[in-house]
């Protein structure tokens, strides 16, 4: 047991250290990005497939309440996670269409959609991410196999790569990012 302990500790690190080096730059354009988006009173929305579902609420919540330091609620809000409505269009047969059905109701004019991609819930990724594409609104993709994902197409602004299939692992790596880039985001705006 200490041994696998140890080897999923190396692992850990060492796909956070390969994360920094390799996606320094383009978190920081994201962070950027996201700052002067809430800046000008837009709102960051946030969708996640299968395992990284859960992490896509937990990132709207810090946006929306805090993180580090009491401060003003930023405009962040996880698509998908009406769970009233996710039911209802599973039992009608629309599972696939209940991301843009959430994406639909908010009416968000100003927007940028951040995706957390685990490669499960393929479809219902898609319909949103065409749908946002539509609207001309940004989206930030984010991966295990980053910029060949097949949501990485013409209209994907901002590509991050967790560079690893292993799920625990990308939950981990997808955390990281997510306070990362809360971090980033409330030191922009806030000076903190």
């Amino acid at each position: 047991m200490e041994q696998r302990i140890a080897k999923t500790c190396r692992q850990t690190v060492d796909l956070l250290e390969q994360f920094c080096r390799e996606q320094n730059g383009e978190l920081v354009r994201l962070a950027k990005s996201i700052g002067a988006l809430f800046a000008e009173g837009g709102h960051l929305l946030v969708a996640g497939s299968g395992a990284l579902q859960p992490v896509a609420q937990q990132l709207a919540s810090q946006f929306a309440f805090r993180l580090n330091f009491d401060r003003p609620a930023l405009p962040a809000v996880c698509l998908g996670s009406d769970a009233v409505l996710t039911t209802r269009m599973l039992a009608a047969g629309q599972l696939d269409q209940h991301l843009v059905r959430h994406y639909r109701a908010l009416n968000s004019q100003q927007h940028l959609l951040l995706v957390l991609n685990d490669g499960t819930d393929a479809e219902a990724l898609s319909n949103l991410c065409e749908e946002v594409l539509e609207n001309e609104q940004p989206i930030a993709l984010v991966s295990f196999v980053g910029a060949s994902d097949q949501l990485n197409g013409a209209g994907v602004d901002y590509c991050l790569n967790l560079a690893t299939t292993i799920v625990p692992r990308q939950l981990e790596l997808t955390q990281f990012i997510g306070h990362l880039l809360c971090e980033l985001v409330e030191a922009e705006l806030f000076g903190r």
